[in-house]
């Protein structure tokens, strides 16, 4: 067998919609537990309120022109000075006054300053004064008293200079007068200097005015509206984020053409749905069970998938493995052997899982196995013999005992290929259970003592076929290979990961039997989008291929 490279498969928006159908769960988890989380610590904070105060600032100085005096500040951008004046305003003085002026409130400079914002207009000479606090009338009361302070403060520090100034002359007409030069001209000028000082201090404006007082508190805390909003808005960014990460850890498969596709683009032969309750606590087959019912139409089509795949090839022995265990082959190849004695061939099935053999319980067999054969302990017609199931395709549901001896030689008594005394028995089912399991299985499935036996069995019957170990935990599959003349591969969907089966496409690689297909098993789990139901069934059970005419045979019951 040979696999190519596995085909690039770019996303579309139906593969990214399909991730969010399949994780849609954590994305209603986020939606939901995110907005509640949101809303549960608004209800628990403190409620807010903030008030607002605005000031204007001017930059004219009424005295200096009215002085004739050159202001020598330093040259200066009006929104640089508005942006100054805002952190001017931040100073611990003003908030001292500020609490000073409004007692009881209970803070520090620092946490009036931590609770109050001062900010700067971008396009007007203008300050807005913010203060919050739990109680909305101390809030104004605070942001009004704050907006004064600094006008106050501004206020000081344009007069600081002359006054200043005024102390200074004052103090030296003093101590001139006390000298006794009361009359020269020194004096005059001093006094000359003391008149000029007082009119600028009488005339000088207050650069800084509060325009607006408090007059709203609105409620900044919490907001529970607003956070109820962005928590829906996160938890839907969140849940798709966690969605896309759960999907790109979880390496299990989800669809029919990704198993294809990742094994080399082989054929897939069937969609096996999982077997109901009542089948699976009994340890029964649906083909022997109920043969009519709809889960038992996926064996009926898997059998004329394979039949068409081996359409003029010398296929006899037939081996079905899986990459790991719990996959269901034991149950698809148990299924699929009665499905083609139901369709009048001679089937033997041959249990070689000798590290979990399993079909002698869908069988309720006792007998000898295949390896008390092989050491001798028993002749293959007496394992043979107690191991027949003799079907009915006209009466589906009688299935005589399995205890039953039919000879598979044909043409004996009618009971081979459906010929002969023209009995209703159609086909032959004869199980060979594994017997008692060898010291190392794997030297065993190796002699070439059971690659004659093999031989034998495809002598005896249509087709063989063999119920092998998981091909990636043991090498019993990979050695009984080179006795078979063809592989199937069963696949759990949802249980098989993406590196097993690339891994088991290497090995697959390497076997000297071709590879025939795959078969899906669990369908029902697959992705909605590539899936199929099985709700569609028959009310009758299905004429079998056997007994149809020959224009009938084209598409067969399946």
């Amino acid at each position: 067998m040979t696999t190519g490279a596995r085909p690039e498969h770019s996303a579309t928006l139906r593969d990214y919609l399909g991730v969010l159908r399949r994780r849609k769960w954590i994305i209603l988890l986020a939606v939901v537990l995110v907005p509640a989380a949101a809303v549960g610590f608004s209800l628990h904070q403190q409620k807010l309120y903030q008030a607002q105060a605005k000031v204007l600032l001017s930059t004219q100085n009424l005295a200096a022109q009215l002085t004739g005096t050159q202001n020598t500040g330093i040259n200066e951008t009006q929104t640089e000075i508005v942006q100054t004046q805002a952190e001017v305003a931040r100073v611990p003085a003003i908030a001292g006054r500020v609490l000073r002026r409004v007692p009881g409130t209970g803070l520090t400079v620092s946490g009036f300053l931590a609770d109050s914002s001062v900010s700067a207009s971008a396009n007007a000479d203008i300050l807005t004064f913010s203060v919050t606090n739990h109680s909305p009338g101390r809030a104004s009361r605070l942001v009004d008293e704050y907006a004064s302070s600094y006008t106050v403060y501004r206020r000081h520090l344009d007069t600081a200079a002359i006054h200043a100034a005024i102390v200074n002359v004052d103090d030296r007409i003093t101590r001139l007068v006390a000298a006794g030069g009361g009359h020269s001209s020194l004096y005059s000028s001093l006094l000359d200097r003391q008149q000029t000082l007082a009119t600028m201090s009488a005339l000088q404006t207050s650069n800084a005015t509060v325009v607006q007082y408090a007059s709203k508190t609105p409620l900044v805390q919490p907001k529970t509206s607003r956070n109820a909003i962005l928590g829906l808005f996160l938890g839907l960014v969140l849940g798709i984020g966690l969605a896309f990460l759960w999907e790109a850890l979880d390496t299990r498969v989800r669809t029919a053409q990704e198993i294809g596709d990742r094994l080399g683009g082989l054929p897939m032969l069937g969609r096996i749905p999982v077997p109901g309750k009542a089948l699976r606590s009994k340890n029964r087959l649906v083909m022997l069970g109920d043969p009519s019912a709809v889960e038992a139409e996926a064996f009926r089509m898997l059998r004329t998938s394979l039949e068409f795949t081996t359409l003029g090839r010398d296929v006899r022995r037939i081996m079905i493995t899986s990459a790991v265990e719990q996959e269901g082959k034991s149950t698809t190849i148990a299924n699929l052997a009665v499905a083609l004695a139901r369709a009048g061939q001679r089937v033997i099935l041959v249990d070689l899982d000798l590290r979990r053999p399993y079909l002698d319980k869908f069988f309720n067999l006792e007998g000898p196995g295949i390896t008390q054969i092989a050491l001798g302990r028993s002749t293959l017609a007496d394992a043979l013999q107690l191991g027949t199931v003799a079907l009915s395709e006209r009466n589906p549901r009688r299935t005589p005992s399995p205890n039953v001896r039919v000879n598979l030689a044909p043409g004996a008594n009618g009971n081979g290929n459906g010929h002969g005394d023209g009995s209703r028995v159609k086909g032959v089912l004869a199980v060979l259970p594994s017997g008692p399991i060898p010291p190392d299985p794997g030297e065993f499935v190796g002699t070439a003592v059971l690659g004659e036996l093999l031989d034998e069995l495809a002598e005896l019957a249509d087709v063989v076929l063999i119920d092998a170990p998981p091909v990636l935990h043991v090498g019993d599959a990979m050695t009984l290979s080179s006795k078979v003349d063809g592989i199937i591969v069963a696949t759990k969907m949802k249980v098989v990961r993406r590196h097993l089966l690339g891994e088991l496409a290497r090995l697959l690689a390497a076997t000297p039997a071709p590879v025939l297909g795959f078969v899906v098993t669990g369908a029902e789990e697959e992705d909605a989008a590539y899936g199929y139901g099985y709700g569609y069934g028959y009310g009758y059970a299905p004429r079998p291929y056997a007994e149809r005419e020959p224009s009938e045979q084209v598409g067969s019951d399946a």
